[in-house]
């Protein structure tokens, strides 16, 4: 099976950091060492001035680098891949370059997350960090900055009605309310530790797509940091790592393209129990 590893963790938090997120890759490559790993870099050195002078312009040209490399690979591996970030921005160029073996096809997005990252970059530096890891959903819906609309097909890959939200608990007032505006589908958060109220939505989920393909894109800071605390972003009142692993294999079916990993932070797994559970719960995505 392919993996892809994305080493950018530039995205994430307020102040940009050279060393969270980006390690993951190449720690998550230890577990699965007999699979086939393409890894993806930035080309440049960390700089924090440049970064916090425009938390965008670095972004765009990491977008750019796993644009180009999805773009690249052959179909019969896109439909059988595995994509290991880095922070959560790297979904948009992620999803918008597996799209385009789909031209003429809507896939869905199953938003597996602690957070919407429906911000627009403005809505982020108004409300919320400001950085670009809460902005790529709604890059993807074609709505913020204007280079990464660029990218590839100008058309937006995602509608809003094949997306999905399962976890999402901290969230900014504009985020929410565009949320609502659009009718998104959300999870009820006082819900998600209820393992027959998760199988029913999976059903309501699977039951909107009707039929359509899709990809999973799973934040491990969607987990309770109590039972994960690995992560650069915790929030409270997650969903048990027991629920979440014993739900996963109902989102798994034959129309699933591929599944995106993001945002576990190596540094914070001190005794390497986060790491256990990384392994845990990608091992139910091998083919």
């Amino acid at each position: 099976m392919l993996f892809v590893g994305a080493n950018y963790g530039r995205g994430a938090e307020k102040t940009p950091i050279n060393d969270g997120c980006e390690k993951a890759p190449e720690k998550i490559q230890t577990l699965f060492p007999n699979h086939n790993w393409t890894m993806l870099y930035p080309t440049w050195d960390f700089d924090i001035e440049k970064l916090t002078a425009d938390r965008f312009s670095e972004n765009f040209e990491m977008q750019k680098i796993i644009y180009n490399c999805i773009s690249n690979i052959p179909k019969k591996d896109i439909e059988n891949h595995i994509f290991i970030g880095g922070d959560h921005s790297t979904n948009f160029a992620h999803f918008k370059a597996v799209k385009q073996f789909f031209p003429n096809e809507d896939i869905g997005l199953i938003y597996v997350d602690a957070h919407f990252d429906i911000h627009t970059p403005e809505t982020s530096r108004k409300e919320a960090s400001g950085s670009p890891h809460g902005t790529n959903v709604r890059h993807l819906l074609g709505f913020g900055d204007k280079r990464f609309l660029s990218l590839g097909n100008t058309q937006p890959p995602l509608k809003k009605e094949h997306l999905f939200f399962i976890g999402a608990r901290s969230f900014e007032p504009s985020e929410l309310q565009f949320v609502k505006n659009e009718n998104i589908f959300i999870t009820d958060q006082t819900k998600i530790n209820k393992k027959e109220y998760l199988e029913q939505t999976i059903k309501e989920i699977f039951t909107k797509l009707n039929g359509k393909k899709y990809i999973i894109s799973f934040d491990f800071d969607v987990i309770n940091p109590t039972d994960f605390p690995a992560v650069q972003v915790p929030e409270k009142n997650g969903i048990d790592f027991k629920t979440i692993n014993e739900i996963i294999p109902q989102l798994i079916t034959p129309n699933l393209i591929c599944t995106e990993f993001v945002e576990y932070a190596p540094k914070l797994d001190s005794i390497g129990d986060s790491l256990a559970k990384v392994k845990t719960i990608i091992t139910h995505f091998i083919k």
